[in-house]
């Protein structure tokens, strides 16, 4: 577990940001009248004052957090205040913790949330709060649930909410301007990148591309499920595991088709494919482009098999003193009636209800589009995390380039990237020595 200074400058700031944050979240330190009704929630209604501190490294905004989940929880909840923190310069986990503020809940995506808690000694096992409030487990997506439970030494430290993925989207101007074929649902591998390089062309002068992506998110999402590190021997496995040359080998040859070049789908009309999440539509303005979306490619081998999920887990803390109150806004947030609101924002639903799901993008702005290949498909195994992930997939990052532009090949770069992992792990054994 990490140490952490009691540093006074970060209680300073932090009591300094105290009031702004309420404000930002629409909180005047009160802790609620009541006056509002609970949806016919008796429990909310008679549920007595509580304040819920929400953490999390992701990079959101006070008005992200209320539009997706803390406007729903006021509503329900009308006696609790609901507090939502993200880092920032003072507001780090560890200025958090030192200025003496409790953390209630901290969510983030699957590759972070239980690892951060961890981290900082502030995991704790649901599972009597969930059984208490008949949580319906058995009903949420099963790969998150699977991954929840590995990552928790078989417990439950985090549930998952909402969940991501991600597809291929494509812009039909230039399918159409060019007479190619619109990629298809359940298309392989081969076939993407063969549409990636009959779109990657100079017409008039101008330069079209083929489609953007990277080891974010394939190496992260792909249907082929590689631990980078393996759980049972703690080691690499990019020199054991040879779907590793497969999966790169997809990442060049994406990458030749826009020249290497960080190009953004949504703002440049001349890509004409992109391998991106799933809710990109969601915080983009996409109404200037003529697109569309297919699920994410298949392997021959692994026919209806689409990526992985990317759940987004809340996990309560075991400093809460606020553990019931927290769970019953989690349970409220795994409804149906909360389940079938973000799928008709066209949220991914973790809620395996098929009318939740039938419901998917019914209040989008863009449920003209094929949205509903995105709730369609079938997940593969979520890759083992280590906490080392964000580390490893910045190392992979790194050796694209090269591999592009033909610098090395594929077996130097694994021995370069297994070395520097192995690098990495070795300097974490020695911190916590």
């Amino acid at each position: 577990m990490r140490t952490i200074m009691n540093n006074r400058w970060s209680k300073w700031l932090l009591a300094g940001l105290m009031p702004a944050l309420l404000a930002a979240c629409g909180i005047n330190g009160s802790s609620g009248n009541g006056s509002e009704k609970a949806n016919g929630d008796e429990g909310a209604k008679s549920d007595g004052p509580a304040n819920l501190v929400f953490y999390s490294t992701a990079v959101w905004s006070q008005e992200a957090f209320n539009e997706r989940f803390g406007d729903a929880i006021r509503k329900k909840f009308p006696n609790y205040t609901v507090q939502a923190i993200f880092n920032g310069k003072g507001t780090s986990f560890e200025d958090v913790m030192s200025s003496g503020v409790t953390i209630d809940i901290v969510w983030q995506d699957v590759n972070n949330t239980i690892p951060e808690l961890l981290n900082y000694g502030l995991q704790y096992d649901m599972t009597e709060l969930i059984k208490k409030y008949g949580v319906p487990v058995q009903n949420l997506e099963p790969t998150a649930i699977n991954a929840i439970r590995e990552m928790s030494d078989g417990k439950l430290y985090a549930l998952p909410i909402v969940n991501n993925t991600a597809v291929l989207y494509y812009n039909k101007d230039l399918f159409d301007k060019f007479g190619v074929p619109y990629p298809t649902d359940g298309m392989t591998w081969d076939q993407a990148i063969d549409l990636a390089k009959r779109l990657y062309r100079s017409d008039g002068g101008v330069q079209y591309y083929g489609m953007r992506g990277g080891i974010q998110p394939h190496a992260n999402l792909s249907p082929l499920s590689i631990p980078s590190i393996d759980p049972k021997t703690g080691k690499p496995t990019l020199l054991t595991d040879d779907r590793w040359k497969t999966l790169f080998s997809e990442v060049v040859e994406m990458k030749k088709t826009v020249e290497n070049k960080a190009l953004s789908f949504v703002k440049d009309p001349k890509v004409a494919m992109s391998l991106d999440l799933a809710n990109i539509f969601i915080n983009n303005d996409m109404s200037a482009l003529n697109w569309d979306l297919v699920s994410y490619p298949a392997y021959k081998d692994k026919p209806g098999v689409g990526p992985q999920a990317l759940p987004t887990l809340f996990g309560i803390t075991s400093a809460s003193k606020q553990k019931d109150e927290a769970m019953k806004v989690l349970s409220y947030l795994l409804s149906v009636e909360a389940q079938m609101s973000f799928s008709e924002r066209a949220v991914i639903p973790i809620l395996q209800n098929e009318q939740v799901k039938g419901a998917f993008g019914k209040n989008s702005p863009y449920k003209n589009k094929n949205l509903q290949s995105i709730v369609k498909t079938k997940f593969a195994p979520i890759t083992s995390k280590s906490k080392f992930e964000g580390n490893i997939r910045t190392i992979y990052d790194k050796a694209i380039p090269d591999l592009v532009d033909g610098k090395v090949d594929l077996n130097t770069a694994f021995r370069s990237m297994d070395e520097q992992i192995n690098k990495l792990i070795a300097e974490d054994k020695m911190k916590s020595k």
